[in-house]
């Protein structure tokens, strides 16, 4: 029953609020525009006065792109542990280790060629978004 109805509602419209009724309805250009102008996606919308504001990514963020595949886009574990909730210190520690070749844990390995390539600037980029999680 409520595939008919809906099927019906579409197939006949909601009267005044029937999205074909305002092709057909004679408006001026003028009225037209206004309704254009009114359902314009605010992406394309400028406001007079209003500043730009620029949005602000922080290093890390793009560099823990690869690392959200195993520890997850939030942190919070997968295949690889759980980073959400660590130090700063816990995390540069860890790296380098793996970037020295440590074995720290089963998945060592994997680790060792994610971090081989990382500079001690990516390190601590990495360890100060990984705290904001």
């Amino acid at each position: 029953m409520k595939y008919f109805l809906l099927v019906s509602l579409l197939l006949v419209g909601c009267g005044e609020n029937d999205p074909g009724l305002a092709k057909t309805m004679e408006i001026t250009k003028k009225q037209r525009a206004a309704i254009e102008n009114r359902i314009t996606p605010f992406s394309v919308v400028t406001v007079s006065g209003a500043e730009e504001v620029e949005e602000v990514v922080m290093a890390g963020e793009l560099l823990y792109a690869a690392c959200g595949a195993c520890h997850g886009a939030n942190g919070g574990g997968g295949v690889g542990p759980k980073l959400k909730g660590q130090t700063a210190e816990y995390i540069v520690g860890r790296l380098n280790q793996y970037k020295n070749g440590e074995k720290v844990g089963n998945q060592s390995n994997l680790m060792w060629g994610q971090a081989a390539g990382l500079s001690e600037k990516d390190i601590n980029d990495l360890a100060d978004y990984i705290v904001t999680l």
